[in-house]
């Protein structure tokens, strides 16, 4: 599976909204080009649909192509998040299903019902993160780590490591990081860090990850 957003399936506006929010959580920022990507649509498609989004209150469009979610957006945009994330667990623990692929089955499964959703939640044992390490909204009264408390892969010293979270599960981070095999509770050892790369060793052996890829890998250091 080379993409996790099949390109024949309609990006209606709650995937626009969701996808805004993941690059939030990853980047702090959204940009025209990041949503277009993850979407797989043209620019000019993303910028019409942006535009309606705004004409209704749902995000604001600032220069430089950034774009933010309202307060009503915020509110439409933790809704989905935390009916994918809640599939994705749902997927991975009832089903087998290998944590990178929930990614793109959940994405079928977050446009049902909330009631069912709900059930489904209740049915898995209220958990409180996604397969890939983040927070599912709602799911628990304290504080989650925030970003800034871990360590992203691109800035980590020499050491060893645990990987704690996949931030924003990006569509187009995510096949990379599965042939890498870098998911949560994998153990792994930073021995340099260039301009292009973060050198690792995982299972005794040697891996380049690219620096944006690397950028959206947090850890703890063991």
């Amino acid at each position: 599976m080379k993409r996790y957003y099949n390109r024949t399936f309609k990006s209606n506006r709650e995937d626009y909204i969701a996808v805004i929010y993941r690059l939030h959580e990853v980047y702090g920022s959204a940009k025209l080009s990041d949503i277009s990507r993850e979407l797989g649509v043209k620019p000019a498609t993303t910028s019409k649909v942006l535009s309606q989004l705004e004409k209704s209150g749902l995000v604001k469009k600032y220069k430089y192509r950034k774009v933010v979610l309202t307060e009503m957006g915020e509110k439409i945009a933790v809704r989905i998040i935390r009916k994918h994330r809640i599939s994705e667990v749902f997927l991975a623990h009832k089903l087998s299903v290998d944590i990178f692929d929930t990614h793109y089955y959940a994405h079928y499964l977050e446009h049902l019902p909330d009631e069912l959703i709900e059930r489904i939640y209740i049915l898995l044992g209220f958990p409180q993160k996604c397969p890939h390490g983040n927070i599912i909204p709602d799911a628990v009264r304290e504080r989650d780590m925030m970003l800034a408390e871990y360590i992203r892969l691109s800035e980590a010293t020499r050491g060893t490591y645990r990987v704690e979270r996949i931030a924003g599960e990006l569509s187009s981070i995510l096949p990379v990081l599965k042939e890498l095999q870098l998911k949560p509770n994998t153990i792994i050892e930073v021995l340099a860090q260039t301009p292009e790369y973060t050198v690792i060793k995982q299972n005794s052996m040697l891996r380049n990850v690219a620096k944006h890829i690397a950028f959206t890998v947090l850890l703890t250091k063991i």
